[in-house]
């Protein structure tokens, strides 16, 4: 069972969202992705709300944006007695889960030269372009031209579970393409750089670097309050580059390239503050079907730790 009391975030820890504009509705995104989603459980709105405050999300904040993620299909209320209680709708959890396999993959697998394009018809209803564009930049594709979108390490089956949500099976047509030797790779560089505008998400790798590289050596002795604000502001600044970085194959970027090395800091430093923030958050969140899940094994496997780290518990 929850505590009702818990330990504040310490001051020094908490200037490290300086700066930052932190949203009630994607900040509870952050939460439900990286909390609720390996454990699919509703949560206490009180709960929801004691663990946006550290945020300075207040209460009506809150309140305002679990009205507005269940409306649009993120969430599914439940109500026992006179509390209100949230979990991630079938929807919402399929999204997350999607968001879930890039935010949370180990290194990506060799490429193999090939792309997959993904082509719209003109005469789609714009609700369904709409739709479809959002979900397919969630997955991490890129426009390429109007209709044509492309990606160069799609996950197929949440390719195909995007369109049949959609119900556009009959509006897509998706191909793989690669380039012919005859002709300069240089080129296509010049058009991924310009498709994903990756000279502004190279500065959004480096911004978080520069916030929270200098924690790396301490974040496994922080109190489990301040354990669970980093872990949480991690994901939140990660998940926010990431989704606008294609993780484009080795041969696409420079060779400083910053998504590298903040990958790695990710990996080490949610690794290190893992114990200490479930700790917090076993103390602090209420289910409606009790306490919080165990869910410490599929956490130790994210980042890419391997079953090494989920086998040492």
């Amino acid at each position: 069972m929850a505590t009702p009391g818990t330990d504040p975030v310490s001051p020094r820890v908490a200037r490290l969202a300086r700066g930052l504009k932190l949203g009630a509705n994607s900040m509870l995104l952050t939460l439900f992705g990286d909390v609720v989603a390996p454990r699919p459980q509703a949560i206490w709105l009180g709960s929801l709300i004691r663990l946006a405050a550290p945020f300075g999300i207040n209460d009506r904040l809150v309140r305002t944006a679990t009205f507005r993620l269940t409306a649009d299909d993120w969430l599914a209320a439940t109500r026992i007695g006179r509390r209100s209680y949230y979990g991630l709708s079938e929807a919402g959890l399929q999204r997350v889960l999607h968001a879930g396999k890039r935010i949370y993959a180990g290194e990506a697998s060799e490429w193999d030269g090939r792309w997959t394009l993904v082509m719209v018809r003109g005469d789609v209803r714009a609700t369904v372009r709409q739709k479809l564009k959002r979900e397919l930049l969630w997955e991490g594709f890129g426009a390429i031209a109007p209709g044509v979108m492309a990606h160069p390490n799609a996950d197929l089956a949440s390719l195909r579970e995007i369109v049949q949500a959609a119900r556009a099976q009959d509006d897509v047509a998706v191909m793989e393409a690669s380039s012919l030797e005859a002709f300069s790779i240089r080129p296509l560089q010049a058009l991924m750089h310009q498709t994903f505008k990756l000279g502004d998400v190279a500065a959004a790798w480096q911004a978080l670097l520069r916030r929270f590289t200098p924690l790396a050596e301490e974040a496994a002795g922080l109190a489990p309050a301040d354990a669970f604000f980093v872990r949480t502001l991690l994901v939140h600044e990660y998940r926010r580059v990431l989704l606008r970085d294609p993780n484009l194959p080795e041969a696409m970027l420079p060779q400083d390239w910053p998504g590298r090395t903040a990958r790695g800091l990710c990996h080490t430093l949610y690794g290190a503050l893992l114990d200490a923030s479930e700790d917090y958050l076993h103390r602090v969140v209420e289910a409606a079907d009790g306490s919080l899940q165990d869910a410490n094994r599929s956490l130790r496997l994210r980042f890419g730790a391997g079953a090494q780290a989920a086998d040492g518990n």
